[in-house]
């Protein structure tokens, strides 16, 4: 199971996540952002980028709660604290033993031990050195760079190295560690780190904590550490942090390195594979500023501002240890693996058949854009043949197939669709409006749209930002009448007119009208004339006389009300 997951509802194909990660563990299945376990070193990068938040860290916070209830559990909490919360130390101890842990150390007791190993294996040690404490630069190594596995540290993390050290300690204890580090929750489960530590939290998934129980750890009174690291193993979490713990001399000098950012890391990994550089250590933090800037601690403060704290409280001193370290020992060995997944690599055939699928048949076609969140439309029809892709991430080969179906539609219609800008020069002129507005079939656009058509609705559809609908107008130059709705689009300063041609309409309800006028005249002459005769029938037979004059009338009035 991935560490990192997923909000489909929330994941809007914008491809962020795939453009920003370095080691191309995204891929995209039916629009949707998935981690590839296999080759994600959880960095948690793609998380802090998401512009809409859909990827998320699975924590243990249940679990921790469980834990706290039922067990002994002693915190073990990384050296970069002083960066993540605004309190002192005390109080945050405090904090801790009021969720219920029964006693709170720091993990830099761990660091101390590391540190020291790192300093004798570099006496004996013929190539390059690069540490092991940041778990995501051991993922970066074993999955991406396996040809440097044996340049990492054999030593176990200082996070484990104290959990070893707890437990040593302590009998039926549980060891939960708390970071800035989503990467040392998955550490937890790999083989070296097994039974030491039972549950690694964030910090910001502490304050979670603090805020679920209610807990204001700031206004608390303070506690202390049961026993704390008084030297610089502190000053793990930032640059040069780990020289200054390992005693080791980084002035200037070629043959000793601290690099941070997942981007540096790579860079120097390569040059190594390439000849380019050859130092003897190389201090390696996939956070870019070191543990103090990781996925797990959300802080307004600068990564300076983040690093002096760290630093000002590793200057300060310790309480006194209840026990020496040197005098416990812990296995702190470990080994690793060539964990890198081999690729399928598709043939030139194969490569170009991907190309044409989205329009590009020459190099001309392949724009390079990164719109897809590759570097090069080559790269992108690489990664469609080993599945992390789709063809349809390809934003100008989607955004031509949208505009040309768009004009299909356009062109298509029977009524006459125009399009000006806000200066009334013409950007689309319809098949059908060729037809009934442009007789000498040149191209209209370009042109001012008074050279067709009266503007009048147009301006006024644009001054007034209302749309007109179903405006009855006569075009006496082209003997038509028709129907005309302008709709105005402010925003991309735009009209657009749609008129429908209904002269033939309009013709017939005329020709109808006339010959119900007709049909009238003659029904009045008829009535005239048998009204005349029934007046001198009247005088011949009487009282029927005005009987027959009535039913005439009524007859006239019917015929009056159909028309």
């Amino acid at each position: 199971m991935s560490l990192i997951t997923l909000s489909e509802s929330e994941c809007k194909d914008c491809y962020r996540c795939v453009r920003d990660c370095a080691v191309k563990a995204i891929k995209i299945n039916n629009g949707q952002a998935e981690v590839v376990k296999e080759k994600c070193i959880n960095c948690g990068h793609c998380i802090e980028i998401c512009p809409q938040n859909a990827k998320s860290v699975n924590n243990h916070l249940s679990k921790l709660t469980k834990l706290l209830e039922e067990e002994k559990v002693v915190a073990s909490i990384a050296p970069s604290f002083p960066a993540a919360f605004d309190c002192s130390p005390g109080q945050l101890v405090k904090g801790l033993k009021k969720l219920g842990f029964f006693a709170v150390e720091e993990t830099s007791i761990g660091a101390e031990v590391i540190a020291r190993e790192y300093k004798e294996l570099l006496e004996g040690w013929e190539k390059t050195l690069i540490s092991a404490c940041c778990p995501a630069v051991v993922s970066l190594v074993e999955k991406h760079y396996p040809e440097l596995v044996s340049y990492l540290s054999p030593t176990i993390s200082p996070m484990v190295a104290h959990a070893k050290l707890l437990k040593k300690r302590f009998k039926d204890l549980k060891v939960v560690f708390i970071g800035p580090c989503i990467a040392k929750i998955k550490e937890i489960d790999w083989k070296s780190s097994k039974s030491a530590v039972d549950l690694a939290i964030t910090f910001d998934d502490l304050k979670d904590l603090f805020s679920l129980k209610g807990i204001d750890y700031r206004s608390l009174d303070e506690d202390q550490f049961k026993t704390n690291s008084g030297n610089w193993s502190r000053a793990f979490p930032v640059e040069n942090g780990v020289l200054k713990a390992a005693d080791i001399d980084f002035g200037l000098s070629t043959e000793i390195l601290s690099v941070s950012g997942l981007a540096e890391c790579m860079k120097t990994f390569e040059d190594i594979l390439n000849g380019e550089i050859s130092p003897k250590f190389i201090e390696a933090m996939v956070c870019a500023g070191g543990c103090i800037n990781g996925p797990g601690i959300k802080s307004e403060l600068s990564i300076n501002s983040r690093k002096e704290r760290v630093i000002k409280y590793a200057q300060q001193e310790s309480i006194e240890d209840e026990f020496d370290v040197n005098e416990i020992k812990i296995d702190i060995s470990r080994g690793y693996l060539n964990r890198r997944i081999e690729d399928k690599i598709p043939t030139e055939n194969q490569i170009r058949l991907i190309l044409s699928q989205t329009g590009k048949f020459s190099k001309e076609d392949e724009l390079d854009c990164g719109g897809c969140g590759y570097n090069s439309c080559r790269e992108k029809a690489i990664a469609v043949y080993q599945g992390l892709a789709e063809l349809k991430m390809c934003i100008p080969y989607m955004k031509g197939k949208m505009e040309s179906l768009a004009d299909i539609i356009v062109e298509s219609s029977p009524n006459a669709i125009i399009v000006v800008d806000k200066d009334m020069t013409i950007q689309k002129f319809n098949s059908k409006a060729n037809e009934l507005f442009n007789r000498n079939n040149e191209i209209a656009i370009g042109h001012k749209l008074y050279r067709y058509i009266d503007p009048k609705d147009y301006l006024d559809a644009w001054f007034n930002k209302k749309s007109i609908s179903q405006k009855k107008i006569e075009y006496k130059q082209y003997n038509l009448i028709c129907e005309q709705s302008v709709i105005p689009l402010i925003d991309y300063e735009l009209v657009i007119g749609i008129i429908t041609d209904v002269t033939e309409r309009e013709n017939h309800k005329e020709r109808v009208a006339k010959m119900k006028d007709t049909t009238l005249e003659k029904a009045n002459q008829v009535i005239h004339k048998q009204m005349k005769v029934a007046q001198e029938i009247a005088g011949l037979l009487g009282e029927s006389t005005a009987e027959t004059k009535a039913i005439l009338y009524e007859l006239r009035k019917l015929m009056q009300e159909e028309m």
